[in-house]
């Protein structure tokens, strides 16, 4: 991509219901200062290697496509590479991207026993930093835990900023699964969030996994969601 033209440079991907995430739509909860970090990335005030991480479910891939979606907004040039799409991509597709004002790379750890693509990663990485762009990097794994087998980029990925997203108490979460709802067109009412978290793990990965599975129910049954509804949905978990 040249440097005289903005758009976003993205691999096809599905945002789950046509929705693409902002910064402003994300529930912060205790992640105030990480927020701010993003939107500092996402507006070309500051840049970092960011390595962002924390459980399925809390946010990751939200805060990479609301940083790719601001940044391209504001003439940024940008790239989202969803490494769940590893089998559709090639590693090749890094070196392209030197250039770029801010990329973000969601799911490292899918690159685990992918070597190609981890060497080309360190490329990348060195590249941004000596051209003074952001790498905004996520996984479900601390850096020092990630098992690559790289060594370059193991040793990379804390040099700069490494941020834990707080995973939400029991009250965000209710705003969450509320606000997610609404972004699919339904309601869910207090009464049948209160039967979700208490009968359900309660990290946010698998109460957004019940939210598919009510979605889709809900429309092929053409039912209002109650909590008898719900009960049917969760019973086999």
């Amino acid at each position: 991509m040249t440097s005289g033209s903005s758009s976003v440079t993205q691999i096809p991907f599905q945002f789950g219901n046509n929705q693409q995430h902002d910064l402003a739509t994300f529930l912060q909860g205790a992640n105030e200062t990480l927020l701010q970090l993003l939107k500092s990335i996402a507006s070309g005030e500051t840049t970092h290697s960011l390595y962002l991480w924390g459980l399925q479910g809390t946010g990751k891939t939200h805060l990479l496509q609301a940083v790719t979606k601001q940044a391209n907004e504001l003439d940024l040039h940008v790239a989202y590479i969803p490494l769940k799409q590893l089998n559709d991509i090639s590693a090749e597709i890094l070196h392209d991207l030197g250039d770029l004002d801010v990329v973000c790379i969601d799911d490292l750890e899918c690159i685990i026993g992918h070597p190609e693509w981890q060497q080309g990663l360190t490329w990348l990485y060195n590249e941004l930093r000596d051209n003074g762009h952001s790498l905004i990097m996520s996984a479900n794994i601390s850096p020092i835990n990630i098992p690559l087998e790289v060594d370059d980029l193991k040793s990379r990925l804390s040099w700069d900023q490494v941020s834990q997203i707080k995973p939400p108490n029991d009250e965000l979460k209710i705003q969450i699964l509320k606000q997610k709802a609404k972004l699919r067109s339904f309601e869910l009412s207090d009464e049948v969030i209160e039967y979700i978290i208490r009968r359900v793990d309660r990290d946010l990965g698998s109460l957004m996994d019940i939210l598919d599975k009510i979605d889709h129910a809900s429309l092929a049954a053409k039912r209002k969601i109650t909590i008898p509804f719900v009960k049917e949905l969760i019973k086999p978990l």
